[in-house]
């Protein structure tokens, strides 16, 4: 067996098949493909199912990538021990949420790259569910999701699970808004308006308990897409909630979004900003300290609003 082995396989679960895996290890699809099925016959177990839709796990082959994994995060701790961190070759992966990136993840981006500059760095952005089952399954190395006290307790029974910062909950509303005036805005009020709705379940179930308390709301639509979200409130179509991270945006600084704070007489929702890990993941000092950066950047960016 060989080091090498056990990476293709991880990099294959990341990627869904062998070409992908391939380009990303800047070797040849036969050099891993070969890696691979040397493995599987020292094993004596098929790892893979190949198919014209790409690699998916056997039974077996999900034991394969859990010990692999082990197996890559103990290598990753010996290699540690013999360098200074900010001499740490290696990559970094990470999976967030829209509100990370249009507000202080950039920064701690940009922070963690001037002090680390041979860390190779892969961040995507993607919805609650996509981003929890990728830390799950070690696709990526730290998740960066919301969600309410119902998300965190959830992910923590199978995750390590941070609160980076508690949000509060902001109504959107357009300058031309009668609500734009208002000192608060209460869910009977909202439920005058059209909605946008952000659509993860979080974020709809905090709206169904709403309408099972005050009545049904007119939704105009349901929508992942903060510019969307952004665009249909600015123009006065529809109202929604939003975080007070907003308040740096553009559209809000320029005056045609207004942010009122909710309040609800029965129940406001907790909202956080939260950092997931794989548990049985070791967390290299790669990760530690891009972790430190982002909350540096989030208490550089609070002290902003």
């Amino acid at each position: 067996m060989h080091i090498e082995q056990f990476e293709y396989v991880i990099e294959v679960a990341r990627r869904g098949n062998i070409s992908k895996a391939a380009d990303r290890l800047h070797v040849s699809h036969s050099a891993v493909s070969q890696a691979i099925s040397s493995l599987e016959a020292e094993l004596g177990i098929p790892i893979f199912i190949r198919s014209r839709s790409g690699s998916t796990f056997t039974d077996k082959g999900e034991a394969v990538l859990k010990l692999s994994y082990e197996i890559m995060n103990k290598i990753t701790e010996l290699k540690e021990l013999g360098h200074h961190s900010k001499e740490m070759p290696g990559s970094l992966s990470i999976s967030a949420s829209a509100i990370f990136f249009s507000t202080f993840l950039l920064e701690a981006i940009k922070s963690f790259k001037l002090e680390y500059p041979q860390i190779q760095m892969e961040i995507d952005s993607n919805t609650l569910v996509p981003i929890i089952e990728k830390a799950k399954s070690f696709q990526t190395d730290i998740g960066l999701i919301m969600g309410p006290d119902e998300t965190h307790k959830e992910v923590s029974r199978y995750m390590n699970a941070r609160i980076l910062y508690t949000i509060k909950l902001m109504v959107a509303v357009s300058k031309n808004s009668p609500l734009a005036k208002m000192d608060v805005i209460t869910p009977k009020e909202m439920l005058n308006y059209p909605l946008v709705i952000r659509n993860e379940r979080p974020n709809r179930k905090t709206w169904e308990d709403i309408f099972s308390r005050y009545g049904q709301g007119n939704i105009l639509c349901y929508t992942n897409n903060d510019e969307v979200m952004k665009n249909v409130i600015a123009n006065d179509l529809a109202i929604g909630f939003f975080t007070d991270l907003m308040k740096k945006d553009p559209l809000v600084v320029r005056g045609d979004i207004c942010l009122i704070p909710y309040f609800d007489p029965i129940e406001v929702p907790n909202y956080h900003l939260i950092c997931i890990q794989a548990k049985n993941k070791y967390s290299s000092i790669v990760e530690k300290e891009f972790i430190k950066c982002l909350l540096e950047s989030i208490e550089s960016y609070k002290s902003e609003l």
